[in-house]
């Protein structure tokens, strides 16, 4: 086969389409045309063809895995996800994502590290261990960054007064408090500690005023 014809696509200018034997055969990435060297009057195999084709989707495909984590970090799994629901198959995703990680764009470590600084002054660590498993960090990772954070007794006690601002301090509330607080992934021992600790405050500064 011969190549008769490159020519650069009106509407995107970083392809090309290629033509062999005067006839139309697919579409190129610039890049991949350049790295090759192509020309037209060039010769080409087959295997040649199909080896370009699959350079140019692992281009792709890294360019739109590029596009997805520049809105937010990402987990590895939520790029391979992605890449696969824009219809790349599992071996350019996994080409795809592989350079991320060279490159560090990608780091699931890092991801929870930072994942669990931000939720743990809302959340419990029993939530966020299941969110971190949900986007696909590995147990270890999220184990191991966990233990270099604060305890939830260190902030429970803020989401507790928060939710129990301007209520009143009676069973129900408690009881509507301490749901509250299982739904954020408190632990019981941690929420009887919290909401005891505040109901008994509350109940030794409404007896100072008697």
């Amino acid at each position: 086969m011969q190549i008769t014809k490159l020519e650069i696509q009106k509407k995107n200018k970083q392809r090309i389409n290629l033509y062999l034997d005067d006839e139309f055969y697919c579409g190129l990435s610039l890049e991949t045309a350049m790295k090759n060297h192509l020309k037209e009057g060039q010769t080409v195999t087959e295997d040649g063809i199909k080896f370009l084709i699959t350079q140019t989707e692992r281009e792709n495909a890294l360019s739109r895995a590029v596009g997805y984590i520049s809105k937010s970090q990402k987990t590895k799994k939520q790029v391979i996800d992605y890449l696969q629901k824009k219809g790349y198959d599992e071996e350019t995703s996994i080409f795809a994502i592989s350079k991320l990680e060279e490159y560090h764009f990608v780091d699931d470590e890092l991801f929870a590290k930072n994942y669990i600084k931000y939720k743990n002054k809302t959340n419990g660590s029993k939530k966020i261990k299941i969110e971190l498993k949900q986007k696909g960090v590995e147990d270890e990772l999220v184990n191991c960054a966990i233990q270099n954070y604060a305890s939830d007794r260190d902030s429970i006690e803020n989401v507790a007064l928060k939710y129990l601002k301007n209520k009143e301090r009676d069973l129900k509330t408690k009881q509507k408090a301490y749901r509250h607080l299982l739904s954020r992934g408190y632990g019981y021992e941690d929420i009887n500690y919290a909401l005891n600790k505040i109901f008994m405050e509350s109940e030794e500064d409404s007896e100072s005023w008697d």
